[in-house]
Formats: structure tokens, C-alpha cells, sequence
């Protein structure tokens, strides 16, 4: 017979398994439906499950949303470390951006869920706590490009600070246009423009 031990192991497990089912059902959802059209009703069905069994793990579709994003953002930040950190100064910046680009290119989901947070919606549910993890999550990530950047560049602290937003705001913009297929109908390449970009600033 098993030990209580074991057993509460076993049981640990078997929540877990469930928890990633629900969230691994609502990352399908969120990219078929989109976050604004996906119900609950629709992870459930979805998962293979009743509304009444999402309940005690997540209070509502934001909450799924929250720890969805969580762990992305865990993701990018852990991509973006080794590329940051890691290597010839010289070409730690170019690493980086590309990191970062080709995490959300290859990511249409992540990115939807990311927009959400970055848009300052402030999606009903969230809660001030998870939204202010979220956030701080976002700007690890963020300094990150700025660690990145201060390995390739001599440059001041405070000027770092100004270009990795600006880095940043860069980032998303170029790779909006990149999900909603506006860069192949100007007639540009994503990675021509990375390339210039990175380009420039290292003559800069």
C-alpha cells in the first residue's frame, strides 16, 4: 500500500497534469477564438472537461491569460539571458534583438497574449498583483536588451535606458507588422530590416 507521502506526491502530480491541461486548452483557444472572444465555456470544451473543474484552479479566463503570459514571458527571459550574456560583446546587441524578434515571430499566440499586457488594457480579473508580476516580468526582459546593448555599446547608463525602449518600441512595432502581414505587402523583409537595424547601430 502506498504512503501517505507517495500518495500526496501522486496527487501533486495528477493536479499539475490538470492545471497544464486547462492552460494548454486556452492557448488554443486564445489563438483560435482571440483573448476577447474565448469563454470559459470554450477551454472547458476544449480540455475535455466541465466549466465547474476550471473553477478552483483559475477564477476566470483572465487569470488563464495571467499565467499563460507568465510563463511566456519566463521563456523570452530565459532566450534572451543567454543570448544578452553570453558570447563576443561585440555582436551580444545583434543577438539579442534577434532573440527577441524570432521568440514572437515564431510565437503568433505569445504575441497576441503580450499585446494584451503591453496595450495597458488591465483585462477585468487580472488583479493588481499579477498585473504589476507581469509587468515586472516585461521589464526583466526588457533590461535585458539593455544588458545587451551596454556590452556592445560604451555607453552611459542613462543612455542605455533611453535605447533599450526605444530598441523595444522598435521590436514590437516592426514585429505587429510582421503577424499582420503588412511588411510582405510594403515589400520589406523582417530580416533585411533587422539586419540594417543592427547594422546601424553598430556603427553608431
Amino acid at each position: 500500500m502506498p504512503s501517505p507521502s507517495a500518495r500526496s506526491g501522486r496527487s501533486e502530480r495528477l493536479n499539475a497534469l490538470r492545471r497544464q491541461l486547462i492552460l494548454d486548452a486556452a492557448q488554443r483557444v486564445f489563438e483560435r477564438d482571440g483573448l476577447e472572444k474565448t469563454t470559459i465555456r470554450a477551454i472547458a470544451a476544449e480540455a475535455g472537461c466541465t466549466t465547474g473543474a476550471i473553477y478552483p484552479w483559475f477564477a476566470g479566463k483572465e487569470t488563464i491569460y495571467g499565467a499563460l503570459l507568465e510563463e511566456s514571458l519566463q521563456r523570452l527571459h530565459a532566450c534572451l539571458s543567454e543570448a544578452a550574456a553570453t558570447g563576443d560583446a561585440r555582436t551580444a546587441a545583434r543577438g539579442a534583438i534577434h532573440a527577441f524578434f524570432g521568440y514572437y515571430a515564431e510565437r503568433r499566440t505569445d504575441f497576441s497574449l503580450g499585446m494584451y499586457l503591453f496595450q495597458g488594457l488591465g483585462p477585468r480579473g487580472l488583479g493588481r498583483d499579477m498585473d504589476e508580476r507581469l509587468n515586472a516580468r516585461l521589464r526583466q526582459c526588457v533590461d535585458l536588451l539593455g544588458l545587451a546593448l551596454s556590452r556592445t555599446k560604451s555607453w552611459e547608463a542613462a543612455t542605455v535606458e533611453v535605447e533599450q525602449m526605444n530598441l523595444f518600441t522598435y521590436l514590437m512595432g516592426l514585429l505587429l507588422l510582421q503577424h499582420t502581414h503588412r511588411l510582405k505587402s510594403l515589400g520589406q523583409r523582417a530580416e533585411a530590416l533587422l539586419d540594417n537595424y543592427c547594422h546601424a547601430l553598430e556603427q553608431r
